[in-house]
């Protein structure tokens, strides 16, 4: 990220909107912007999956649920935040696992680029599949949009959940089982 021009444009996109980017309060504004840009879009040059390892392990094939895992990411359309949380769960194949702290890596780092919420769902399901191979995995996403909440004339509070299934969490019994866990 060429930090130098994100701060120029800053400066620009204050002065276009009728703000004088030299005034005392905002003279640190772009520097600011162009920092937290740097970390807010930390996941755009990073592979999800490098860093991750597995381990074989007697574990039965049982369900693993990882519920409430905090993110935040960019939309696209809006250049606005949507945060929540991330639920994951899956089914292991042949006793493959990951540590726990591994999950969370995913999100963060396919969360901090420009996405949109069902294209987060599924990057997050596939990476997991593909990384650990399991019978199936499902992930659940819940979160709140800026740029719903913004537009318009009354605030709202809306949730947007997204869902993505693989594998035999397709299954109705199980999707259904999983969700209720989720809701507990």
């Amino acid at each position: 990220m060429n930090k130098k021009r994100i701060e120029e444009l800053t400066r620009e996109f204050l002065g276009e909107i009728g703000l004088d980017p030299k005034s005392e309060e905002l003279k640190k504004t772009p520097e600011r912007v162009a920092s937290l840009f740097e970390e807010i879009f930390s996941g755009i040059k990073k592979e999800p999956k490098k860093g991750i390892n597995v381990y074989k392990t007697d574990v039965k094939n049982e369900i693993v649920l990882l519920k409430n895992i905090p993110f935040f990411s960019f939309c696209e359309h809006h250049i606005l935040p949507f945060f929540g949380k991330v639920h994951i769960a899956y089914i292991p194949k042949n006793g493959i696992i990951t540590g726990f702290s591994s999950f969370v890596s995913i999100v963060k780092i396919i969360s901090r680029r420009l996405q949109l919420q069902e294209r987060l769902t599924d990057e997050i399901a596939d990476t997991v599949a593909d990384i650990l191979k399991p019978e199936g995995v499902i992930v659940v996403i819940e979160a709140r949009h800026l740029c719903i909440e913004m537009k318009g004339e009354k605030p709202s509070s809306t949730e947007v959940m997204t869902f993505s299934v693989r594998g035999t969490m397709e299954e109705p019994s199980l999707k259904e089982r999983v969700i209720s866990l989720i809701k507990a």
